[in-house]
């Protein structure tokens, strides 16, 4: 790893580094960094150029990087690049767009899972990374309050300023990680394989990435969110396991009332009604206590879970009512007067600091209305996506491939609310574990066969993948075939 050592050095020293005015020295330790962790091959090594102008003068734009070999050896040049700007205390490490526009990486820019990648190293590097919010755009300049925190190199940001899209200022060692990381993306989405310890590192690295883009579930960080924030909805795609891990935290905490909620559901039903009883000379009109109102009593002997399946499946203005100002935490106790009082509850309802209220929401039904912008303010929200180990775990090898597939071929191609409808892990599970395993597969392929190809066909049928669609449709023939070949 000298050789890259050798690069975070250069990166450190900005332009104080010897190698300034030498821009032959600046190529051959590109050159020895390439060597050390890029396949040797020709038909790989051929694919990029190496520029650098590193000149002593402060007024000038000094530079220094990696572009495709497709473009000029000098002057404007077309797509992506990695290049390092040595400034005043430092460098600026860069993904950047060549002046000279797109070219042939405009597939590399235009997918979402560039982007997808890009944000999930942020996260990863605790927001050490700057990432453009749209990768395409030309015109928006990086911001100066985010050029002001990075070493001074006034004569590039005047140039390149419209066209770099992610960057991550080099001022010691401690920032080394994060460039390692978009040198080798950038190396990656060229398609360049790594070697040797760098490629397992990479290998870990992209799992990171994966883990940062569909996080995993954490109960307990999630049990102590309800116990603190009080009412909270857990949301996802279909087959992320939402209801049962909604069903499982509320047992932590002590008894649960459940509902689910469905068009038809009201505020009589929910909250407080009259509703009609036959009687001698007839009907007869009565008071009941809705599903909240009955756990809010049962929460005065201790926390209770009031759960409500698909909360976002009924009109939740209309089924809250009054009853929504009541759902706020940190705040005086609140009360609403009752339209109609129920034997054994007071006049007025207010909510008990013992209840907590948990929702499941599934973020691919696209036939309900949106949350109101009230209601969700009142809630935490907190994403359950697919989880690879719960199917690697059961071992069933072709459904570990095709659940991979499934995940890769959203989180590559699908915008972020298409991501909302990659199938959960529940799609590649045995549907009844408990039956013979020696039929465990034929099951499995059976379940993909009739839930989750139909399920995808619907999305293309729908029109609900947008630009993903025909990655997509490959993947549903993907599936089919495996299928078929299983057969």
């Amino acid at each position: 790893m000298r050789a890259f050592q050798d690069l975070i050095a250069a990166m450190i020293a900005g332009r104080d580094w010897p190698g300034m005015g030498n821009s032959e020295q600046a190529r051959e330790l590109m050159t020895a960094v390439y060597s050390e962790r890029y396949h040797s091959a020709a038909h790989f090594r051929d694919r990029y150029q190496q520029r650098a102008n590193l000149q002593k003068k402060e007024d000038v734009a000094s530079y220094a990087g990696w572009i495709t070999a497709d473009n000029p050896t000098s002057g404007a040049y077309q797509g992506t690049s990695f290049v390092w700007f040595p400034g005043v205390g430092g460098s600026i490490a860069v993904l950047v767009i060549g002046t000279d526009g797109f070219g042939a990486d405009s597939h590399i820019l235009g997918r979402p899972g560039h982007a997808r990648r890009l944000r999930a190293l942020r996260a990863l590097h605790q927001g050490q990374v700057w990432v453009k919010p749209d990768l395409l755009d030309l015109n928006t300049r990086v911001p100066d309050s985010v050029i002001g925190n990075w070493p001074a190199a006034e004569s590039a940001m005047k140039i390149y300023g419209h066209v770099i899209y992610a960057a991550v200022p080099v001022r010691n060692i401690a920032d080394s990680s994060a460039v390692e990381d978009l040198l080798d993306l950038f190396f990656a989405e060229h398609g360049t394989p790594l070697t040797g310890k760098f490629r397992e590192r990479w290998a870990d690295r992209q799992q990171a990435i994966a883990g940062a883009i569909f996080p995993r579930f954490d109960p307990t960080k999630v049990l102590s969110l309800l116990k603190e924030r009080r009412f909270v909805i857990l949301e996802g795609p279909p087959g992320t396991g939402k209801t049962r891990w909604a069903l499982d935290l509320s047992h932590r905490i002590g008894p649960v009332t459940t509902v689910q909620f469905h068009p038809a559901r009201t505020y009589e039903d929910f909250v407080v009604g009259l509703f009609p009883r036959p009687a001698a000379d007839g009907l007869a009109f009565e008071v009941r206590a809705g599903d909240l109102l009955q756990a809010n009593l049962a929460a005065a002997q201790g926390p209770h879970v009031l759960l409500i399946d698909e909360i976002n499946r009924a009109d939740l203005g209309r089924v809250l009512g009054e009853a929504v100002m009541l759902f706020e935490v940190g705040e005086a106790p609140r009360r609403v007067h009752l339209p109609q009082v129920p034997a054994g509850h007071p006049p007025e309802l207010e909510l008990s600091p013992n209840l907590l209220v948990l929702g499941t929401r599934n973020t691919a039904d696209r036939t309900i209305a949106r949350l109101d912008l009230a209601i969700r303010r009142r809630f935490a929200f907190v994403p359950v996506w697919p989880d690879l180990d719960v199917v690697a775990a059961e071992g069933v090898d072709f459904a570990v491939q095709l659940f991979a597939d499934t995940v890769h071929s959203f989180a590559e191609f699908a915008d972020d609310e298409t991501l909302r409808l990659v199938p959960g892990h529940a799609y590649f599970l045995d549907p009844r574990p408990e039956f013979d395993p020696v039929d465990r597969q034929a099951r499995v392929a059976r379940r993909l066969e009739l839930e989750l190809v139909p399920l995808l066909r619907d999305y293309l049928d729908e029109r609900l993948c947008g630009g993903a669609s025909e990655a997509i449709a490959g993947l549903t023939d993907r599936i089919s075939s495996t299928i078929m070949g299983l057969s």
